[in-house]
């Protein structure tokens, strides 16, 4: 695919157009209520579109699942956030999930995992891991333990996460 375009998803019987852009000013200007940005670019090119991303300064949460950004450019990454005041969750981020309402990248697992764990209707117990491993075993002891998950974030396992857990917690 080529240019703007639309992709087509399933969500159980609904088809849903999901808007594709070429470059980030269109879509940003197509869509200026939009303040968060879940990044799946490689780690070859994850640095470059999240600098260009916080030059959009409705930008407040990036998420980078990509792993293995040189420490030398995440620290960079690191500094530019804090002074646009955008929370970065990763590089190296599994995701996070808000039960009833999204999930970020594989938090969660599948369908059937997702189901298993109650992650379909919110609970009252939040969590925030380095690992994304970790992250589906808190889902899963949570709801096996409790009335589920409230939220829950991966802050991604690097050298230098993009936020912290007291970031999330407070």
């Amino acid at each position: 695919f080529t240019g703007d375009h639309r992709q087509k998803f399933y969500w159980g019987h609904k088809e849903i157009l999901i808007p594709v852009y070429k470059n980030m000013s269109d879509a940003m200007r197509k869509h200026p209520e939009v303040d968060v940005l879940i990044n799946f670019a490689s780690l070859r090119s994850a640095y470059d579109s999240t600098v260009e991303t916080m030059n959009y300064p409705q930008i407040r949460t990036i998420a980078i699942i990509a792993e293995g950004i040189p420490e030398a450019l995440t620290r960079k990454l690191i500094k530019a956030a804090d002074k646009k005041g955008v929370t970065i969750i990763g590089p190296a981020t599994v995701g996070g999930i808000k039960p009833g309402c999204f999930k970020i990248g594989n938090t969660g697992g599948m369908l059937d995992n997702i189901l298993a764990s109650k992650l379909y209707r919110p609970g009252s117990v939040a969590y925030v891991s380095r690992s994304g491993g970790m992250s589906n075993e808190l889902n899963n002891i949570i709801s096996r333990t409790t009335d589920g998950v409230y939220e829950g974030v991966a802050i991604g396992g690097d050298r230098y996460p993009g936020s912290t857990f007291m970031d999330h917690v407070l």
